[in-house]
């Protein structure tokens, strides 16, 4: 099954999975609900929190891991819109349009997009792929640094057409060298070359937050997103 770009599965016609369940209509995620103000989750009702938390996922989930955790003063007081807290989706290397759809997706109100981030190319000298694998290696002064894991990056003038093209960072082994998946296979040993790699224009480089940590934001935190500008 195909996934949005919040990660939920899709079925055949596009929309969020969801089982067929009897009674009431079932509980819908925010990917199913319009990006206004009253389209959303509200997490200060507390039927809404609920769904966030209990039911996050549905139909395929295990309750209260997928996109939430909560932190309750006690186990008596009920689950309060405070005590919520998102896990940041990965939004790197998707539009800025797709990324700050995910992550209202996720729960966060406000999702600010900063000043395109300057994105001056950078020296491909050498590039290899082992035949019968897909996997490039570039090399790139401060690649690594450049474009992490995530990053959509394009390569131009390497001197071989099936390393040129717009590729997602699936890795690297030092920090000069970043690898992508290709679509070819066939062996590449390119060196003395002066290629050109640069963020893919349009795509986030990088996610910031108004405070907390990645991995656990309260609904009460903005997140920013950066994308790259055009290649110069």
């Amino acid at each position: 099954m195909a996934t949005n770009n919040n990660g939920h599965l899709l079925d055949d016609a596009g929309n969020v999975v969801v089982d067929f369940v009897w009674g009431n209509f079932p509980l819908q995620p925010n990917d199913q609900r319009p990006d206004t103000a009253t389209g959303r989750l509200d997490y200060a009702l507390d039927n809404h929190v609920i769904a966030q938390v209990g039911w996050n996922g549905y139909p395929l989930y295990v309750g209260n891991t997928d996109g939430s955790a909560v932190d309750s003063d006690s186990p008596a007081d009920g689950i309060q819109a405070d005590e919520i807290f998102l896990n940041v989706p990965t939004v790197l290397g998707l539009t800025t349009a797709l990324a700050v759809d995910a992550l209202k997706d996720a729960g966060f109100g406000t999702v600010n997009t900063e000043t395109a981030a300057t994105n001056a190319a950078k020296t491909v000298t050498a590039a290899s792929r082992t035949a019968g694998s897909t996997e490039v290696s570039i090399t790139a002064t401060g690649a690594v640094a450049a474009y992490p894991v995530g990053t959509k990056i394009t390569v131009t003038n390497s001197g071989d057409s099936t390393v040129n093209g717009t590729w997602t960072v699936t890795g690297n082994s030092s920090t000069n060298v970043v690898k992508f998946t290709s679509t070819a296979t066939t062996a590449v040993a390119l060196t003395s070359i002066s290629g050109s790699v640069v963020g893919t224009a349009g795509t986030i480089k990088t996610v910031a937050y108004a405070s907390g940590t990645a991995a656990n934001q309260t609904t009460a935190s903005t997140v920013a997103v950066t994308p790259w500008a055009a290649a110069s």
